[in-house]
C-alpha cells in the first residue's frame, strides 16, 4: 500500500491516537478553523468500491481516483460557527446555533447540502464525492469487514444502545487504520452528487433532488451500516445526526 501522510496544519497539535476524551486535545480542538485542521493523504490510484451483496450498493468494483486530502474528523460546531460569523450566511437547515455554542467540539449537525457545500467553499474545499468517503473509510481496502469489526468490538456503544441518545463529540469513535475518525457509529455525511434515480421508488420520487450520505449516525443499529452502505437523503432536508467533512485537491 502506498504510503498515506497524515498533515496537521497545526503544527502545535497533535491528533489522538484513539477514541478517548477529547479533554486531552484541547490545544488542537481551540485552533481549528474553517481552513484547517489535520487531512489525510488519498495518493492518486486505483481503489475498490461498492459491495457484491446489495445492488443499491453498486457492484465491488475498482474506480480510479486522483490525489486529494480528505479531513480527518467531520467539521466541528466551533469551525461552523466562525463561517456563520464571518459570511453572515443563514442556514438553510435546521442548524441549533445555541447547542453548537454549548457543544462546540460536536460535529456541525442539522444542516442541508447547500450549508455544507458553502461551508467548504468558504474554507477553500469542498465535498467529498461518495467514492472519495468511502475510499477513505475503507482504509484503501478490498475487504473491510475485519477492520469494522475492530471498531464496533472497540467501541460497543457506538450505535444505538438504550443509554445513548445523542452526538457525541468528535474523536469519541475509533479511527480505521489510517487515522479517519468518526466516519460510522456518531453522525451521517453529506457527500457531492445526487443519487441514482433509478434505485428511488415511490410516486414522488421525481419530485425532489437527493443526495447521498455515508457512514451511518447513533440512530443506526450497528450491523445496518457498511462502509460501501449509500443512503439517499432529500438535499434540502437535515437531521440533528447529519453533518459533513470537507476534501481539498493538491494545489488549492
Amino acid at each position: 500500500m502506498k504510503q498515506l501522510i497524515i498533515i496537521i496544519h497545526l503544527l502545535f497539535a497533535l491528533l489522538p491516537l484513539s477514541g478517548e476524551n477529547t479533554g486531552d486535545h484541547n490545544s488542537y480542538l481551540k485552533a481549528l478553523t474553517p481552513e484547517n485542521g489535520a487531512m489525510i493523504h488519498i495518493p492518486a490510484g486505483k481503489y475498490y468500491t461498492g459491495s457484491k451483496d446489495f445492488t443499491e450498493n453498486s457492484p465491488l468494483m475498482q474506480r480510479k481516483f486522483r490525489e486529494f486530502f480528505i479531513d480527518v474528523h467531520p467539521v466541528t460546531n466551533s469551525q461552523f460557527l466562525i463561517f456563520l460569523d464571518k459570511t453572515g450566511y443563514k442556514t438553510e437547515g435546521k442548524f441549533n446555533r445555541s447547542y453548537a455554542e454549548e457543544n462546540p467540539y460536536h460535529p456541525a449537525a442539522g444542516v442541508t447540502l447547500k450549508d455544507a457545500e458553502t461551508f467548504a467553499g468558504f474554507a477553500g474545499k469542498r465535498l467529498p464525492t461518495e467514492w472519495e468517503w468511502e475510499v477513505a473509510a475503507r482504509a484503501l481496502e478490498k475487504n473491510y469487514d475485519q477492520q469494522l469489526a475492530k471498531i464496533y468490538n472497540e467501541r460497543k456503544g457506538v450505535f444505538y444502545q438504550m443509554d445513548r441518545k445523542k452526538v457525541d463529540p468528535i474523536f469519541s469513535t475509533p479511527p480505521n487504520k489510517i487515522g479517519f475518525y468518526d466516519h460510522i457509529g456518531n453522525i451521517f455525511e453529506w457527500t457531492e452528487g445526487e443519487y441514482p434515480a433509478e434505485l428511488l421508488m415511490g410516486k414522488h420520487k421525481n419530485r425532489m433532488k437527493v443526495g447521498v450520505i455515508r457512514g451511518g449516525g447513533w440512530t443506526n443499529i450497528r450491523y445496518d451500516v457498511k462502509y460501501s452502505t449509500r443512503s439517499p437523503f432529500p438535499v434540502k432536508r437535515s437531521l440533528p445526526w447529519l453533518g459533513f467533512r470537507c476534501v481539498k485537491d493538491p494545489g488549492k
